[in-house]
């Protein structure tokens, strides 16, 4: 039985933008804080909780990386949000279906016993669309916005979605490449178990 993969592409420059997908139900209004706090927490499903930085930012390639959290106009830094533990990132966005079919997935895996965190990072995206999709999949994994793209920079992958990186206890950060789209939680597992150290 063979599995076909599907990625999303997103644009590489702010211009490019009109040509993204979109849902055209949603509002197409920009990640402002005064868009946020319209949205805070009316949208998002009732276990969504979004991390806090501890006191001192964490070293690694994610310290000092600043985020919103998704439907808040908080912002926090995302090394320090993770509090030195490991943590999966799985960046996405609400016009990406492959993301919508693996965000599940991440959500069953992060339900199971042993599990590291968790962590969704929005790119690319309106407040509303990301909100609906995060509220219509009852996710209880958080999501940060990456606002500015300093995260997408700071990870450093290929311009596809979804995308998912493996950051370890010192903070350094690996792209987990095999499957490119998880299709169950034992895939998430596995990934984690071999890469982790």
């Amino acid at each position: 039985m063979s599995a076909s993969l599907a990625v999303a592409l997103w644009p590489r420059t702010e211009e490019s933008t009109a040509a993204r997908p979109t849902d055209h139900t949603a509002a197409t209004v920009p990640w402002t804080a005064d868009a946020a706090e319209q949205l805070s927490g009316s949208n998002l499903p009732a276990q969504q909780q979004c991390p806090r930085s501890t006191a001192a930012t964490e070293s690694g390639r994610l310290g000092g990386v600043v985020v919103r959290c998704l439907g808040a106009s908080e912002r926090v830094d995302l090394g320090a949000a993770l509090h030195g533990e490991p943590a999966l990132i799985n960046l996405w966005a609400s016009w990406c279906g492959p993301c919508r079919e693996e965000m599940p997935v991440l959500d069953a895996y992060a339900d199971e016993p042993g599990a590291i965190e968790v962590v969704g990072l929005n790119v690319q995206d309106t407040p509303a669309s990301a909100l609906a999709l995060m509220a219509d999949l009852e996710l209880g994994y958080s999501s940060f916005v990456d606002v500015d793209g300093a995260a997408q920079k700071a990870l450093a992958g290929p311009p596809v979605l979804p995308l998912s990186f493996l950051v370890q206890r010192d903070g350094s950060v690996e792209r987990i490449n095999a499957p490119m789209v998880f299709t169950e939680p034992a895939q998430v597992r596995t990934a984690v178990e071999e890469m982790l150290r």
